[in-house]
């Protein structure tokens, strides 16, 4: 089954009331943008190992099923009271494409030729690839990084297309915001160069107070230019997961894969 976070204290696990599709009333908290709910509303999926092709039906069969949701990269959030209905979906969908199971022990379902498309943005700055991250988010567009290649269904060529003649566009009229041209010197650089520095030196208490201090200083900062404010609060989480898990565990190769992670969710952005 695709692996998710629950955001939030209580791990119960019972919905919140009934709601199978089968005619119950509107519910208003379905008219707040996923993105918008607080952490223990939010349910997110993490559809990374999944084939951005796969990712189209995931919204078709949530749309039929009535689930709001709503994408930040692969991860799929959606609001907690549908975690029934959207186990159940999405399990059908799994078991459809043969996906992998988490306790399968595999990366990742091989991807089809043709079903994905590529877009070598190596040369675009910090600051720019920060907005077309947000705009991609804004609309509703699965999507991964890998390194310097933004990575989408082939399906939704058009629509990111789109998105990419709009950032170009908006870049071209307003220019980058005064002060982030450098990335050595966006917030993302200093955590991606803090992050990259314990996963080298797992162990090194001075790397973790480092991280942490540079944590102290960015969190309460301003969400950086371009960058969805729920996506940057799912980064700083990670971030602040990260250094308990540094500060608690004696394992250093659980450390350094956990470092690594992060690193990797920074790396486009720098």
């Amino acid at each position: 089954m695709a692996t998710y976070s629950r955001r939030r204290d209580d791990e119960s696990g019972e919905p919140l009331e009934d709601a199978e599709g089968d005619g119950t009333p509107h519910d208003s908290r379905d008219d707040t943008d996923p993105l918008d709910l607080t952490e223990d509303e939010q349910l997110v999926y993490d559809l990374s190992s999944w084939p951005t092709s796969v990712h189209a039906e995931v919204v078709e069969a949530l749309a039929d099923g009535g689930i709001g949701h709503a994408w930040l990269g692969t991860d799929l959030v959606i609001h907690e009271r549908h975690e029934d209905r959207a186990d159940l979906l999405l399990s059908e969908i799994e078991k459809r494409h043969g996906l992998p199971g988490d306790e399968d022990g595999e990366d990742g379902a091989p991807r089809e030729p043709g079903s994905e498309i590529e877009y070598d943005l190596s040369d675009w700055a910090a600051p720019a690839r920060a907005l077309l991250t947000a705009q991609l988010i804004e609309a509703d567009v699965a999507f991964r990084w890998e390194g310097g290649l933004l990575v989408t269904a082939a399906g939704a060529e058009e629509r990111v297309d789109a998105v990419l003649d709009g950032v170009e566009d908006t870049i071209a009229a307003e220019g980058l915001p005064e002060g982030e041209g450098d990335p050595g010197e966006s917030a993302f650089s200093a955590l991606f160069v803090a992050v990259d520095d314990l996963a080298s030196h797992p162990n090194d208490r001075d790397a973790i107070l480092r991280l942490n201090a540079l944590f102290e200083r960015t969190e309460p900062g301003p969400v950086p230019f371009g960058v969805h404010p729920a996506a940057w609060e799912r980064i700083l989480d990670q971030v602040s997961d990260l250094l308990d898990l540094s500060l608690e565990s004696d394992e250093a190769g659980e450390v350094r894969a956990e470092a690594i992670e992060v690193r990797e969710v920074l790396r486009p952005l720098v």
